[in-house]
């Protein structure tokens, strides 16, 4: 039987599982505890941090930032050996019913044959797209080698409402820089 839980800080055992995951899944380089100190600390957004479990073993999570405009997706990861049986989709389908009919957005790498995540790239917007998502056609810059694409579920925003939302959720991370890494004993 799927269930969903909020992820809570002190649910150590539950964390841990998160954080052995991105390493698995993702180039991450936040932890649980980072995500808890954004989802405390930043007053402009609430967070669905929600994690998916079938018959009480952990299949994966998301990590949903919600503004006034819709949310932003960003971590959905399902364990590797369950990934293709219908986990994402369902956790999918559960953030919808959160919603309802606002826009989810969220970026993927932008699939390009001269990476060497070419087809791990491919597989991830295939599986937004099975999922209903739609490329905006709109090229989001990354400072890395990757340049992102952004999809979107639910009922439009403009292109303005868009680009101030992903300005919000590169804001909300980067309060790690600045504030978070001084709060995490970082003298950086």
């Amino acid at each position: 039987m799927i269930t969903y839980r909020k992820v809570r800080e002190d649910d150590l055992e539950l964390n841990s599982k998160i954080e052995d995951l991105n390493i698995k899944v993702f180039p991450s380089t936040e932890t649980t505890s980072d995500l808890h100190f954004l989802e405390n600390y930043y007053k402009g957004a609430s967070v669905d941090f929600i994690a998916i479990e079938d018959d009480d073993k952990f299949m994966g999570y998301t990590y949903m930032i919600n503004f006034f405009q819709g949310s932003f997706i960003y971590y959905l990861a399902i364990e590797p050996e369950y990934q293709g049986k219908g986990y994402g989709t369902a956790l999918l389908n559960h953030l919808r019913e959160i919603q309802g009919n606002r826009p989810i957005a969220l970026t993927i790498f932008t699939p390009h044959p001269d990476n060497d995540d070419y087809e791990e790239c491919l597989r991830r917007k295939w599986f937004y797209v099975r999922n209903g998502y739609v490329d905006q056609k709109i090229p989001y810059p990354s400072e890395e080698a990757h340049r992102y694409d952004i999809y979107m579920n639910g009922d439009g925003i403009s292109y303005i409402e868009l680009m101030a939302m992903l300005n919000k959720v590169d804001m909300f991370f980067n309060v790690l820089i600045c504030i978070g890494r001084h709060h995490l004993g970082d003298p950086a």
